[in-house]
């Protein structure tokens, strides 16, 4: 079954960070770049302070890292256990 520690924001996280390709610390996005994924004219996915302690909680259980700084902020991308989590397939639609 689910892990209770999971919510559908924490699996919408998962979800940028794969079809973004942030599966390396190069690669990480930062939080606002997480929150407008999908564009200016569409809703943000939360309030900052609310993403920030949701991707925390993701780092804590080892479904995200943190990557390197871009300028000031820190980055974030998905792990192989997070991956696993969303039963990533690399955005192949067949499997």
């Amino acid at each position: 079954m689910g892990n209770p520690e999971i919510n559908r924001l924490d699996l919408n996280i998962l979800m940028v960070l794969a079809k973004d390709n942030a599966i390396d610390e190069l690669s990480g996005m930062t939080i606002n770049e997480i929150n407008s994924y999908y564009g200016e004219d569409k809703p943000l996915l939360s309030a900052r302070p609310n993403l920030s302690k949701r991707i925390r909680g993701l780092c804590n259980i080892g479904y995200i890292e943190k990557g390197i700084k871009d300028v000031i902020s820190d980055t974030f991308y998905i792990t192989e256990s997070g991956l696993e989590r969303i039963k990533w397939n690399g955005g192949n639609k067949d499997e």
